[in-house]
């Protein structure tokens, strides 16, 4: 009876443990995200700032999350020259990509999450630019010491689901050399730490 007892106490242990909620808030201060835009003739990259964010960590899993992006903090880190640097970064800032001054803020929320590999996940979500949402997947690495949590990962997204078709050869004929690829990347190291 009493080992009875002893099995129950442990199995019941288990499964507090293994639905064992933890929230978790971004840090914005250590936490990356570069992207990489790509054209004909070659590529440009920067990085972008996160507002904030936070998600909800259950059984290995990212069970929800919503991340602000700060689209006016968008930069171009490739282009040493300051004239040319801020010419590029005031296009991508206005109508013609992302519109800021319209659409200050971005979002991503997490819908699921399903494990694929040793502290790897694959995310559905949905992205929010121009007030335009599309359903995106994409794999992440989730590091974890103590109360801090490290996401990494990658995805590539197709400017023109979110009503961005400058120098779309998609849209457009005879671009030439100065067609701007349909999908950019975004690469990003999130750290978060437990509420």
């Amino acid at each position: 009876m009493k080992k009875l007892a002893f099995t129950s106490l442990l199995l019941f242990l288990a499964i507090i443990q293994l639905s064992a909620q933890d929230d978790y808030l971004v840090n914005t201060e250590i936490s990356s995200v570069e992207w990489i835009g790509r054209k004909v003739t070659g590529e440009h990259s920067g990085v972008i700032k996160l507002k904030n964010g936070s998600y909800t960590f259950e059984g290995g899993l990212i069970t929800k999350g919503e991340f602000i992006i700060n689209m006016k903090t968008i930069e171009v880190t490739d282009i040493e020259d300051e004239q040319s640097n801020e010419k590029l970064r005031g296009h991508l800032i206005s109508t013609d990509f992302f519109s800021v001054n319209n659409y200050p803020n971005g979002k991503l929320t997490v819908i699921k999450s399903e494990k694929i590999g040793n502290n790897k996940l694959k995310l559905t979500a949905t992205l929010e630019l121009k007030e335009i949402s599309r359903r995106i997947e994409f794999e992440v690495t989730m590091l974890q010491e103590g109360d801090n949590m490290v996401a990494i990962g990658q995805v590539d997204i197709n400017r023109t689901d979110f009503d961005i078709r400058y120098g779309s050869g998609s849209f457009f004929d005879n671009l030439g050399d100065k067609a701007i690829k349909d999908n950019f990347t975004v690469k990003f190291k999130v750290a978060a730490i437990k509420k």
